[in-house]
């Protein structure tokens, strides 16, 4: 191998390295998205229809479960974690990306591909 190919091996083994360390140090992580919700209740004589002020704020973690949407009513501070934790996933899926990158990248200047 040449002293081009032995670098760029090397600088693309410090990038996965990079890569698993950012994984290792992400916290909890859970798909789906959380909505903050406000609702009409219908009532005639309610604030919300007769001052417009909506009942709420109601957070809702949505999720595919089996394929089927879940929906799960959260309290704020169960909110906010969660948020945090649909961010770390978002995080995950990228890294995730980035490793087989790489690891493609490894194998295209460690072997000659031909399509067949």
């Amino acid at each position: 191998m040449s002293s081009a190919s032995d670098k760029k091996l090397a600088k693309l083994h410090q990038d996965y390295e990079a890569a698993k360390a950012q994984i290792q140090a992400l916290g909890y992580v859970i798909p789906g998205t959380v909505q903050k919700r406000q609702y009409r209740c219908g009532k005639p004589n309610c604030r919300c229809m007769t001052k417009g002020i909506l009942h709420g704020p109601y957070y809702q973690w949505t999720r595919k479960v089996n394929g089927k949407t879940v929906n799960i009513n959260l309290d704020i501070e169960s909110a906010k974690k969660v948020r945090e934790w649909i961010q770390n996933n978002r995080r995950l899926r990228k890294l995730c990306g980035r490793l087989e990158n790489t690891s493609l990248a490894v194998l295209r200047t460690n072997t000659t591909m031909d399509k067949t």
